[in-house]
């Protein structure tokens, strides 16, 4: 307090004292400045990073009663995943999670980890394909 009241009243302080005390309010300073750069630099990276993922990203909605495929672990491993299903659609519960009705249980998921379930369609039509191989004969040329 004792060096504010000397610089304010203009009393002569030693050069040590009063450097220090500059050299505290320039680098208050100069943290505040690069406070606000580094804000206006991250603004501008969350809109190029947002732009960047809104190119892939597409929109999931879902209806009461779909099939869908769900992001689950494996049974050997909690880390790996894998699609199962297919199961039902109970109720959107808000914005992009949704109330499925697994084996047992119910459980909410959001739209990221689930897939349309899309069945297949039976036809009455069997398709057969056959190969045959003729291997020559030894003492056969032709």
């Amino acid at each position: 307090m004792s060096i504010l009241s000397e610089l304010m009243t203009n009393e002569k302080v030693e050069p040590e004292v009063k450097t220090t005390y500059e050299y505290v309010l320039d680098l208050k300073d100069r943290l505040q400045s690069t406070c606000a750069l580094s804000q206006i630099e991250l603004q501008k990276s969350q809109i190029r990073q947002k732009k960047y993922y809104d190119r892939k990203t597409r929109v999931r909605t879902f209806e009461k009663g779909d099939e869908l495929l769900v992001l689950l672990p494996t049974d050997s491993n909690k880390v790996l995943l894998q699609w199962k299903g297919p199961f039902e659609i109970l109720e959107r519960v808000r914005g992009d999670d949704y109330r499925i009705q697994l084996v047992g249980r119910t459980k909410t998921f959001h739209a990221h980890m689930l897939q349309k379930y899309w069945s297949r369609e039976h036809s009455d039509r069997v398709h057969v394909s056959y190969a045959m191989v003729f291997e020559p004969e030894e003492g056969d040329e032709d």
